[in-house]
């Protein structure tokens, strides 16, 4: 008998960002301009469709592994609009930076060329850049890499339970030339 992860990817995934949750300082209005509150609120987004995706049935989707590319790509921001706004020292920059085209990079290859990008990518935001910046990044709050680590793992650990059925799915393709009207190609 086949063990399919799927379910346990999702308890993990659910479990681990509940987790996360509890470290968030009490919300008050100061904190909506935060970057690292806006991360935070992102997941309210991004759980519920991975949620009703299984629910429906639908695993190995082009908008779910799409989904997770951009969350990627978009983690490093974070800490980049986090130093921005604290007008942080000129050296931090160029870490900060180094870390955008790492991490967008591997989501760039996550969604073209094998799901286990997007997985090892977030795993590796996680368990290196969070665990990094926790008590170094004086522009970021001190709940925040702590949060997101265990955000990262548990996204990482779902993606890798997702990854055969990404595999499988349709490739991303390039948009057609021509569009449909009345039947023919224009």
């Amino acid at each position: 008998m086949r063990r399919d992860p799927d379910g346990a990817g999702l308890a993990v995934l659910v479990v681990s960002w509940l987790g996360a949750l509890l470290l968030v300082p009490e919300v008050t209005i100061s904190m909506v301009g935060d970057p690292a509150f806006r991360a935070i609120a992102g997941l309210f987004l991004i759980l519920p469709l991975v949620v009703v995706l299984r629910g429906r049935g639908r695993r190995g989707t082009l908008l779910e592994r799409r989904v997770w590319a951009a969350f990627l790509a978009l983690m490093p921001t974070v800490y980049l609009n986090s130093w921005w706004r604290s007008g942080g020292d000129r050296s931090d920059l160029w870490i900060e930076l180094a870390g955008q085209v790492v991490f967008g990079g591997l989501a760039l290859l996550g969604l073209r060329r094998s799901p286990w990008f997007l997985a090892l990518g977030i795993g590796a935001h996680g368990v290196l850049w969070d665990l990094w910046h926790h008590g170094r990044a004086g522009f970021i709050a001190d709940w925040y890499p702590l949060a997101c680590l265990i955000v990262d793992v548990g996204a990482g650990l779902y993606i890798a339970s997702q990854a055969t059925a990404w595999q499988q799915a349709p490739a991303v393709r390039e948009p057609p030339t021509g569009s449909r009207v009345g039947g023919a190609v224009q």
